[in-house]
């Protein structure tokens, strides 16, 4: 249970992080865009503004949630975007924070079934 806090402040670091990095590069410091900003934003913030409730109030099934569907896919939004002239550093931070947000809510997850299945063998 010690590293509890750990886990869930990574996991935090790696949503708000994700959420400002986009907001950031999305909204203010990509030169050319083939859409609309506003359409790319929601495109790719929905999936995280649903995740930070549950994730705040440290629920188990919302740490899941963001540790393999969310996580893995702005992982590999990532990576695409590492490949991409000009836009190399904007894939390395994606691949950083989505890291941390599928690490800590992966660990998070764990250790929290863990605590429930010795809780439940001391009855």
């Amino acid at each position: 249970m010690k590293y509890l806090i750990v886990w869930r402040v990574l996991s935090l670091a790696g949503l708000f992080g994700l959420i400002f990095l986009i907001l950031g590069w999305n909204g203010w410091l990509t030169p050319v865009q083939k859409i609309p900003r506003s359409i790319e934003l929601i495109i790719l913030l929905v999936p995280l503004l649903l995740l930070v409730r549950g994730i705040l109030h440290g629920r188990y099934s919302t740490h899941v949630k963001a540790a393999f569907p969310v996580g893995i896919l702005y992982f590999v939004l990532g990576v695409w975007y590492s490949l991409t002239p000009k836009e190399e550093i904007y894939g390395y931070l994606l691949v950083a924070l989505s890291f941390m947000l599928y690490l800590g809510g992966f660990l998070y997850a764990r250790t929290i079934m863990k605590y429930e299945k010795n809780e439940a063998n001391a009855l």
